[in-house]
């Protein structure tokens, strides 16, 4: 009898620890978006002048945006401190998050100016930043794609006054 319930017991514990193991594998293992996010810009869609331009708008699905000149959805990273005008985002973080780039302070809509500044890069650009956090793009992303919303619990898409956005993310985020 005693032989049976310990028998009983090793079999339900494999069948929990195996069935904790299967949820766990089901998980994605990123907490990032698969399939590329895209809305449909507003009305009337940024146009691509010379130079950096940033443009606030309300996308259906994401809320707060902001977009620059080519339509491309803007975020902010978590690691930046808005208190150092220096960016953390550097190296191979760079390439895959594009900072946004200006000569001088660019112009805007929706937005109001006094939160837009810059801030030297170490290559020598200017890269813009929003309530004192840069701002940077998905290199990837076509205009009004928000693929990356939430990358690392670090990566968000940034409102018109600098702060995250917390719409569509793929998992909790404190």
């Amino acid at each position: 009898m005693r032989r049976s319930r310990l028998t009983m017991l090793v079999v339900v514990a494999v069948l929990v620890v195996g069935a904790a193991m299967w949820w766990q594998a089901a998980e994605p293992v990123s907490r990032t978006a698969r399939a590329p996010v895209t809305e449909a810009l507003p009305s009337p869609r940024p146009s691509a002048p010379a130079g950096t331009r940033l443009t606030a708008v309300h996308l259906a699905r994401m809320g707060h945006a902001v977009l620059d000149e080519t339509g491309a959805v803007l975020f902010r990273y978590e690691r930046d401190n808005p208190h150092e005008a220096r960016s953390a985002c550097l190296g191979d973080c760079a390439i895959v998050w594009t900072p946004v780039t200006t000569k001088g302070t660019p112009p805007v809509t929706g937005i109001d100016p006094a939160l837009i500044d810059t801030i030297k890069r170490p290559e020598g650009t200017e890269q813009v930043t929003l309530a004192g956090r840069p701002l940077y793009k998905a290199a990837t992303a076509r205009p009004g794609e928000w693929t990356g919303q939430g990358t690392g619990h670090v990566w968000f898409v940034v409102r018109p006054d600098g702060r995250r956005n917390l719409n569509c993310l793929p998992g909790p985020v404190q």
